[in-house]
């Protein structure tokens, strides 16, 4: 069974993370991972973050294959990313954006959605989660109280 939990960001630290090792990728494929994130960003149009991301259906596309290139690479795969961008510089990407512990809570509850359903082993999904959880702390950039997670986050 994996463990979605959600720990506490202290604002301004930023915690190590590990990197998901190569199972998740291989266990999905790339045509799964890319399906995995295609289903995620339909959830997040949906939710309460859907404001950070385009609501076009072609510019939703490319968000979705960009940020999709950067997932595959930071699971072992391709440097389908850093090949285009040259850098694997998610924090500084979002440093225009107003990030709130609650936003971020928000966004993990929606990859919590999509990894429930797909049919990869719990250590694979623990894995992944583990690494979005610590490396999400990185993108929150204001200061806020921190919510309650029970009502954020399906438990």
């Amino acid at each position: 069974m994996v463990d979605y939990r959600v720990t506490n960001t202290i604002f301004g630290e930023r915690p190590n993370y590990k990197l998901p090792n190569r199972l998740f990728l291989k266990e999905l494929g790339e045509e799964g991972f890319r399906k995995m994130m295609s289903d995620f960003y339909d959830i997040v149009v949906e939710s309460n973050i859907a404001n950070f991301f385009p609501q076009e259906e072609e510019e939703l596309e490319k968000v979705k294959a960009h940020n999709t290139k950067f997932f595959i690479e930071i699971c072992g795969g391709k440097k389908y990313y850093s090949s285009e961008t040259g850098h694997l510089d998610m924090i500084k990407m979002h440093e225009d954006f107003s990030i709130t512990e609650a936003d971020r809570v928000e966004w993990l509850g929606c990859f919590r959605e999509v990894l429930e359903k797909l049919d990869v082993s719990d250590e694979a999904k623990q894995e992944f989660w583990d690494y979005i959880e610590v490396f999400s702390k990185h993108m929150v950039n204001v200061e806020t109280e921190n919510p309650n997670y029970e009502n954020l986050v399906k438990i």
